[in-house]
């Protein structure tokens, strides 16, 4: 594993790269002193390049996170991806961890990488009875675990209807297509409708094509 580290006035942020092991205890050393510091900053671990961690990984995470509580100071887990997040909610880490997603309400979409997807989380209020997110780019095979991430994010609503807005998405294929019939699949087992929501273009003309446009919003 690979660490690279940023300070500033207030936060210093560290970013983990690779696979986390035993083998790592020592790389892990920076971000333990961080949270013990005289110097009182948030500390910040961003986990979206790491691509795997195993339970002794774990352990030194959870050691960090009591050695921070215990100093009184803060400390975030953000963004983790694909089989991290997954051992992380198999092991129901964010009861315990403060884990989230390095996006602010009100930003822009994220930038698409190289023909990837790009989304958009709106803000939902309270008593709202829909939870939307915004997709740009390409929804294929290759994004499917950034859109487990986003699906999973929506689950966690209690409104009525999952939308997803479409009015960016350039193109779809059959995966795409397959993600989204998870979803709504997913959706309707919680009790919830997904809607798609300003479809267009080559999107909208796979949908019709496949007998799904049903799920447009009317």
């Amino acid at each position: 594993m690979e660490i690279s580290v940023v300070h500033s006035a207030e936060t210093v942020r560290f970013s983990l790269h690779g696979t986390m092991s035993f083998r790592d205890k020592d790389n892990f050393t920076p971000i333990l002193d961080a949270v013990t510091d005289k110097v009182r900053r948030d500390v910040v671990v961003d986990l979206s390049q790491l691509d795997h961690v195993d339970s002794f990984g774990i352990g030194l995470l959870l050691l960090a996170h009591e050695q921070a509580t215990g100093n009184n100071r803060s400390f975030t887990l953000l963004n983790p991806k694909g089989s991290v997040a997954r051992v992380f909610e198999l092991a129901n880490l964010d009861a315990v961890l403060n884990l989230r997603k390095d996006v602010s309400p009100n930003a822009a979409p994220t930038p698409k990488p190289r023909g990837g997807i790009g989304y958009h989380m709106h803000p939902s209020k309270p008593g709202d009875d829909e939870s939307c997110v915004s997709l740009s780019g390409r929804l294929v095979f290759a994004e499917h675990e950034t859109f487990e991430e986003i699906i999973a994010t929506l689950a966690q609503s209690t409104g009525k209807r999952v939308v997803l807005e479409l009015s960016g998405l350039e193109f779809m294929d059959s995966a795409g297509l397959s993600m989204i019939m998870i979803a709504r699949e997913e959706a309707e087992a919680r009790g919830q409708s997904l809607l798609l929501r300003n479809v267009h273009g080559a999107v909208e003309q796979l949908l019709k094509l496949s007998a799904l446009d049903f799920m447009l919003e009317g």
